[in-house]
């Protein structure tokens, strides 16, 4: 069936015709041999019957009479070519003559007639009388038949194939169509070569030759189409590349082209300059005066011949042309230093100062990370520029910190930060009243890791605030069973996390230790955003909780802020109390505190306590508490029931 549908039209054709034939064929042959056939036994059965009835009337009277040798009055009859066998017999069923040929054989196309003798006078059976009559006539007849629908046979055949190759002749256009239209090429015109013609196969050569007329006119209006595109590609090709490669804003080349750039040689000479202090100029002036200046400082580079790259908001880059050497490429650096020192940027009627800081790495590996490692040593230390010296082991220490900010997560997942408690004893009584919070990280070895190891990776790396919630969580469940009050160290920047204020808040409620934690703020970072501290501090003590100052005497804060955020201790700096007793300068300072807080009514924590002699000092001074090794060294508390 799917070859059926598959084949070629003449194919289809031919099957079709040869299938209707067929079928004609058969029905004709099977109705003309029905015919013949019946008509020519019919002939044999009455020339059989003519005979019977010849002889009937003889063979019965002989019978009545009682006459049984008959055979030579029937010897006319047995004696003909066409008679193979002829039997009588009377009523009884005795056999009165039994003829047979010598020669003579039934056949299937023999032909048997049977029929009785009558009794003259009564008209009743006396005995019976069969034929058998030769087939050979119908036979010949038959077979004359069979030859003859032979040749019909092969006429038809041959009929059928001529009528095979007219038809193939007749759909030949349809070929020489098909082949010119597989090879057509758009662009080009088929010219249709019929060898004859037919009307309809006219059309079907019209309608393609409309067809190509339209195709070309498709393909030119395609190809214009196309040439456009392509252009517009291409412009578009060249916008994005420009922008892949270049600030949109100064039309510098950006990080992207300089990194690619940079992979042309192994090592290279790289300076990055960051302008100071950029952001206040953005806050000052606002954001679009900042993006116009640096404009201005863009060309005024490129003005400078030194080829700038932008790689960040407020950073630029240089390379060391393939002409200079490192000296002079570093004198480079410092003349533009110089001149951007001196240079006055206009923003609206504003001149402006810029000044930058610039980070140089000398035929590096790895060019910005080494320069960018050399501009904030620069940057640390106030330099106007830095260079890059593996020696020191900068990109070691921020490997480290790496190192460090993981292991701090890991503590964080694995409940391994743990707290110390360090006493503060009352100068009066000796007795300890209070613990300071101290945290640290236990290692799975066991070993502890200091505070000052992690905490300053850990304010850059946002998980202080972490930290501090494990902290208050461990200590006010510790001292929930124990009666001293405890103190905890807070950062200004846990005071302004609204989640870290909330879980504090929620550690209180729950522990009931609000009226005995003492919330120490370090006073050596500086307290920016004041009023949301002083906001939090009021919030804490409406629960009971108390406020400390902590190092207070070597930071930002003055008598004033100390008034205002209502603090009820002074821990005054150890770095005042440890050389107390050489230095009258630091005893000046410490007796002014301490004045201060009598005056003001609040109690005084001397930190940094080693000694018995800082101990009697401190408490001739008049301070209320002290802490420190000669007091007592931070330790781990364990509940105990009051």
């Amino acid at each position: 069936m799917n070859y059926f549908k598959n084949a070629r039209l003449s194919t289809k054709l031919f099957i079709s015709l040869l299938f209707a034939t067929f079928i004609i064929f058969i029905t004709i042959t099977f109705v003309t041999f029905s015919i013949v056939r019946d008509l020519t036994l019919n002939s044999q059965k009455e020339k059989a019957s003519l005979l019977i009835d010849t002889i009937n009337p003889t063979v019965s009277l002989s019978l009545f009479l009682g006459m049984n040798d008959i055979g030579d009055k029937l010897s006319p009859i047995t004696q003909r070519n066409e008679v193979i066998a002829l039997k009588i017999s009377d009523a009884k069923g005795k056999i009165i003559l039994n003829y047979r040929q010598y020669n003579g054989s039934e056949t299937n196309d023999s032909i048997s007639i049977t029929e009785n003798l009558m009794d003259p006078s009564t008209l009743k059976p006396i005995g019976s009388i069969t034929l058998t009559y030769s087939g050979e006539e119908f036979t010949k007849t038959m077979n004359r038949f069979y030859t003859l629908y032979g040749w019909i046979t092969i006429s038809v055949l041959s009929i059928l194939w001529l009528m095979m190759l007219w038809i193939n002749r007749l759909l030949l256009p349809i070929t020489l169509i098909a082949h010119k239209v597989r090879n057509f090429k758009p662009g080009e015109k088929i010219s249709f070569d019929i060898p004859y013609t037919q009307r309809e196969f006219a059309q079907i050569i019209h309608s393609f030759e409309t067809m190509q007329e339209s195709v070309i006119q498709y393909s030119h209006e395609i190809e214009t189409i196309n040439n456009n595109l392509q252009i517009k590609i291409t412009e578009q090709t060249h916008k994005a590349t420009h922008h892949l490669y270049y600030d949109t804003l100064t039309s510098l080349p950006n990080r992207i082209k300089l990194q690619e750039d940079l992979l042309e040689k192994p090592n290279n000479t790289v300076a990055i300059l960051n302008i100071d202090d950029f952001k206040e100029i953005n806050d000052f002036f606002g954001i679009d005066a900042g993006d116009w200046l640096l404009t201005q400082i863009a060309r005024w580079l490129s003005e400078m011949k030194l080829k700038p790259y932008r790689i960040g908001g407020d950073e630029f880059a240089f390379r060391l042309k393939g002409e200079s050497s490192h000296v002079e490429f570093q004198h480079e650096i410092e003349l533009l230093l110089s001149l951007l020192s001196e240079k006055l940027f206009m923003i609206s009627d504003e001149t402006v100062h810029v000044r930058a800081t610039v980070g140089i790495a000398i035929d590096s590996d790895k060019p910005l990370i080494h320069a960018d490692v050399a501009l904030n040593k620069a940057r640390s230390a106030k330099l106007p520029y830095s260079v890059y010296d593996q020696s020191e082991g900068i990109e070691q220490q921020y490997q480290a910190n790496i190192a460090m900010s993981a292991q701090i997560r890991q503590a964080l997942i694995e409940h391994r930060i743990v707290c110390q408690y360090q006493p503060i004893v009352s100068c009066s009584s000796g007795k300890i009243e209070k613990f300071e919070t101290l945290v640290r990280i236990q290692n799975e070895d066991g070993s502890l890791i200091p505070p000052y190891d992690f905490l300053p990776i850990a304010q850059k790396t946002k998980l202080y605030h972490h930290i501090t919630q494990e902290v208050v969580y461990q200590a006010c469940h510790l001292f929930a069973a124990r009666h001293e009050q405890f103190s905890i160290n807070l950062s200004s920047s846990d005071m302004l996390d609204l989640r870290t204020v909330t879980t504090i808040e929620n550690i209180l409620r729950q522990t009931g230790t609000a009226n005995r934690v003492i919330f120490e703020i370090l006073e050596s970072e500086g307290i920016e955003n004041f009023d949301e501290v002083a906001s939090f501090i009021s919030r804490m003590k409406e629960l009971g909780v108390r406020f400390a100052i902590d190092d207070f005497g070597t930071g930002y804060s003055n008598f004033e802020n100390i008034l205002k955020l209502n603090v009820d201790i002074l821990k005054i700096d150890g770095s005042l109390i440890k050389a107390i007793n050489e230095n009258p300068r630091n005893r000046i300072v410490v007796e002014a505190i301490i004045d201060f807080a009598h005056r003001i009514e609040i109690d005084t924590v001397a930190e940094f306590v080693a000694s018995e002699e800082i101990l009697q000092k401190v408490t001739d001074l008049g301070i209320t508490y002290a802490q420190g090794f000669h007091t007592g060294k931070p330790l781990f508390l364990h509940q105990q029931l009051m």
